[in-house]
């Protein structure tokens, strides 16, 4: 570990002016011809690794980049040195570093090496994708109502060993949208179930070329309800099952109870004239709590999201009981699933630990983790099961 810090060290003080941390695994790649290597030395990151490091101090550069220098009284003096220097440092190495050099044109070959292997690592990321995709295709898998047997897709192992490949660069209009498709139901959503299309149903995603929004099917990052009802006044054919999670977005930007009701119910209204949809085929999910806004800092968007989700939720009630224009819905409450039991408090054992910023809105998201993903996909399962239980074919073999 002490020559691995010595090697950062001479890394960062060989350049005048300190190392931007993004670039620090290059330099040492460069130097050594080897990346930093943190993880055998027990650390998850390379900032973990870093933090170890006495003498090490950060500041902001004339770019905007955090730069790493050198403040160690023991080596001081070879840094005033080195900004006197006229020459650049890389090009007068001596006999210690170029030992870990493998040619003189080394930075080239690194970069032409690197270049190669990104090729060819994208090509094996998108044949085994397109594997996978193919496998989970298979019709052999489903039963004759369209209902995915195998379960084991709710207990994969860590998202990271997954990469996802993104299609860009592709104007894509389609008639036809059936993606992405859960249990027999197409889910329309945003950043909550494109999460779902990505990391557990494995999904191919794409974007438009002038666009930074990742799609999957309906499900769009950074999607409001009005978006989704543009979308679907543009396609022509779509599931005849559809779960909704729409309204996050809005709640973000602001929106009032009154606007996104209505939004929904113009949504609904499209899928019952346009697609034929009855309304039991047709599940709304609540909102679930937003992690990353406060009932005391954000009291507008929190109420928003309440009031929201009370008339979501109003929508199983008995139509005996309404006015003769009222139509019922299934409803999945997410916003319950994901609280504690009757405190109303949010979970956060279920969500990802930070906020993070998503490709189709402005506003971060603190999505689910792998765990509160499982959970969603097994409320989805759990209401497509009570479905096939409720249906007459059920009662018929009963």
């Amino acid at each position: 570990m002490e020559e691995t810090v010595a090697l950062i060290k001479s890394c960062i003080i060989s350049k005048k002016g300190g190392v931007p941390i993004t670039d620090l695994n290059d330099e040492f790649q460069i130097l050594v011809g080897e990346s930093i290597p943190y993880r055998r030395l027990g650390f998850a990151s390379l900032r973990a690794f870093l933090q170890t490091i006495d003498g090490l101090e950060t500041n902001w550069n004339n770019f905007g980049e955090q730069t790493l220098r050198i403040n160690d009284s023991k080596i001081s003096h070879i840094d005033r040195l080195i900004c006197k220097q006229k020459m650049d440092y890389s090009k007068t190495r001596n006999k210690y570093y170029k030992q870990f050099m493998r040619n003189g044109n080394f930075r080239h070959d690194h970069d032409d090496r690197r270049q190669r292997n990104r090729l060819i690592y994208n090509a094996d990321r998108i044949k085994k994708r397109n594997q996978d995709f193919t496998q989970r295709r298979d019709l052999n898998l489903f039963g004759t109502n369209g209902v995915y047997k195998n379960k084991n897709f709710l207990y994969l192992e860590e998202e990271n060993h997954h990469p996802i490949v993104i299609e860009t660069n592709q104007v894509k209009k389609y008639d036809s949208v059936y993606e992405p498709v859960a249990n027999g139901q197409q889910l329309l959503g945003d950043d909550f179930f494109l999460q779902l299309a990505i990391r557990n149903l494995h999904l191919p995603i794409w974007r438009y070329k002038d666009s930074l929004a990742l799609h999957c099917g309906l499900c769009i990052s950074g999607q409001t309800i009005s978006d989704c009802t543009r979308a679907l006044r543009n396609i022509n054919t779509i599931s005849n099952r559809v779960m909704i999670l729409l309204g996050s977005v809005d709640v973000y930007n602001n929106a009032t109870c009154e606007e996104m009701v209505y939004d929904m119910t113009e949504l609904l209204q499209v899928l019952r004239s346009k697609f034929h949809l009855s309304n039991t085929a047709i599940t709304i999910c609540t909102l679930p709590p937003l992690a990353n806004l406060s009932i005391y800092a954000h009291k507008k968007q929190s109420m928003a999201l309440l009031s929201f989700n009370n008339w979501i939720r109003s929508l199983t009630d008995d139509p005996s009981k309404r006015d003769p224009s009222f139509i019922n819905y299934s409803v999945i409450d997410l916003y319950e699933k994901f609280c504690f039991d009757e405190t109303y408090v949010t979970n956060y054992d279920w969500y990802q630990t930070q906020a993070r910023r998503v490709s189709g809105t402005k506003h971060s998201y603190v999505l689910w983790n792998m765990k509160g993903r499982k959970r969603t996909m097994s409320f989805i399962c759990e209401e497509e099961d009570t479905d096939q239980s409720r249906s007459p074919s059920s009662l018929s073999m009963q």
